[in-house]
């Protein structure tokens, strides 16, 4: 098939290695439990449906998973980490931000079995939402009720879960919605005009019904989703993890990490929610790499010169041929060929006027935005500092 007649999870750089589950529309799963209605979407390791749950009369969604095998540990991470969410404490209140799975089963194949969930079906991801908003910038009001929902998700993984999320992206972010009309809408669009899927053998791809992106029926709370990356909150880790443009400084130097990645990446999410674009985007799109030399720049232009132990320390041989320490106590040079960019994270920040609010929002995202995860912004920090307090009666 050639590569523009390719569609949906078609187009994903491994799907020949990846088995789906030829799911068709109408087809019902778990003893007859759930009818597939249409396809809400796809991704790396499963695709998920609008499902009507016929012991409940109620809408779902359905995830299907690729076929678990050696090849997609995401795909058990996730399942396994689903099953010790739900026999975690439900008594904190971000307990209710983490999307959990209402029921986990498996199905058979061609190839093998597939595990697949099912959950309260939810909006738009944070991704979509803001790209409804003039220069793809969310109010301030949605952001600051967001991270509130984000910062008590977080807390509860961490304390009563022992998880950390390691993905908190505006892609695995979820709008809640107030009612099912928008999933009455998708039933009905597709019983008027079905959908056709495109053989790929015997595999049936169906283009997704998109899910309408707007502000019109969110409530202002979100549900974090996606728990294929999630880790334990009480190791410490010295690997190479999370999404490119959302990696913690203390990975890119490659030196222990742990829970403080959770304030960095809800760090970065705030300023693309604002301001409509990255903070950092060190990726050479000619070969789709991530240049690691290109991110150390761009980060040493917002946050300055990484720490000198964090070069001592650093299990990349790469990182020590980038600085010169000679003479230096506390802090490194760099001397890489690649310039620092003339960038400051004043001048990135547009969405706030100068004034009182713009200061208090740079001192904000200055306490997440450092190199040593042991220095950053707790997630009480995040909660309590002032420029979110501003919002209270708002949110």
């Amino acid at each position: 098939m050639a590569t523009a007649d390719k569609i949906e999870e078609q187009t994903l750089l491994r799907y020949p290695q990846r088995q789906y589950y030829p799911i068709r529309l109408q087809q019902r799963l778990k003893d007859d439990r759930y009818t597939i209605l249409a396809k809400l979407g796809y991704g790396a390791y499963s695709t998920v449906w609008l499902a009507r749950d016929e012991r409940t009369n109620m809408y779902a969604s359905v995830k299907v998973f690729v076929r678990d095998d050696t090849t997609t540990p995401q795909v058990l991470n996730e399942i396994q980490t689903l099953k010790h969410l739900a026999g975690c404490s439900l008594e904190h209140s971000g307990s209710g931000i983490a999307r959990l799975a209402d029921d986990i089963f498996q199905i058979d194949g061609p190839a093998g079995q597939h595990y697949c969930t099912a959950s309260n079906p939810q909006g738009c991801n944070l991704w979509d939402l803001r790209l409804t908003f003039p220069d793809g910038r969310l109010p301030k009001v949605l952001v600051v009720a967001a991270v509130r929902c984000l910062v008590g998700c977080i807390n509860w993984l961490a304390l009563d879960c022992d998880l950390i999320h390691t993905e908190i992206t505006s892609r695995n972010v979820l709008t809640a919605v107030a009612n099912d009309d928008q999933f009455v809408e998708i039933e009905r669009a597709e019983e008027l005009n079905p959908s056709v899927p495109v053989m790929d053998g015997t595999y049936p791809v169906y283009r997704s019904r998109e899910e309408p992106a707007t502000a019109r029926n969110i409530t202002g709370i979100v549900h974090l989703n996606d728990f294929g990356s999630a880790r334990s909150a009480s190791a410490s880790y010295q690997d190479w993890w999370m999404p490119d443009l959302y990696r913690a400084p203390e990975i890119l130097m490659r030196v222990p990490w742990d829970f403080g990645v959770e304030t960095w990446s809800i760090g970065i999410l705030i300023l693309e929610l604002l301001e409509g674009r990255n903070l950092f985007y060190p990726i050479d799109e000619e070969h789709n790499q991530y240049v690691l030399p290109v991110a150390l720049a761009q980060y040493i232009s917002v946050l300055g010169h990484p720490p000198l132990w964090m070069i001592q320390e650093s299990t990349d041989p790469t990182i020590p041929t980038l600085f010169d320490s000679q003479g230096k106590t506390h802090m490194s040079c760099w001397i890489c060929e690649i310039p620092i960019p003339a960038f400051s994270l004043e001048h990135f920040v547009t969405a706030i006027p100068p004034g009182t609010e713009k200061d208090k929002f740079l001192d904000y995202m200055r306490r997440i935005l450092v190199w040593d995860g042991k220095q950053r912004a707790t997630s009480s920090d995040l909660f309590h500092h002032e420029w979110p307090q501003m919002y209270e009666s708002q949110t």
